[in-house]
């Protein structure tokens, strides 16, 4: 878990948007985030960008809670609007995991329950080392 822990903590997005973990263990993850004036988009509800960051920032600690790996494919169906003051929960959970790719099913839901959004991301494994040299110029 200090692994989830420490991928939460140092996730700026995640910080930036003031979600919370609710729930995080290998191959599963969820977060909430309230739907706050400033992620309202010009029909005044949640902007689609939440509802993915949600689903993404879940998705980042599902699978990095297995492996450290990063997100290179996602699909994200809208079905709902998120209103303005209520909180969503975005769900992550593997459905495949390979050596070279896993595959996650992705959710997002409001406090009632309602189904906000439905998709599928797909993440690489990467060596920690890979991201954190910087890149060589040229190549």
């Amino acid at each position: 878990m200090d692994r989830v822990e420490e991928i939460f903590r140092a996730d700026r997005l995640i910080q930036h948007f003031g979600m919370k973990m609710v729930e995080a263990r290998e191959g599963y993850a969820k977060v909430s985030v309230a739907v706050e004036e400033r992620f309202l988009n010009a029909h005044n509800i949640g902007h689609g960008v939440l509802l993915f960051a949600a689903a993404d920032a879940a998705f980042a600690l599902s699978v990095n809670a297995v492996v450290d790996a990063v997100g290179v494919q996602w699909s994200l169906n809208i079905l709902r609007a998120a209103k303005p003051g209520e909180t969503v929960f975005g769900e992550s959970r593997i459905l495949h995991k390979g050596r070279q790719s896993m595959v996650c099913e992705l959710t997002v839901t409001s406090g009632d329950g309602r189904l906000l959004a439905r998709g599928q991301s797909t993440a690489l494994p990467v060596s920690r080392e890979a991201f954190s040299t910087p890149a060589k110029k040229g190549g």
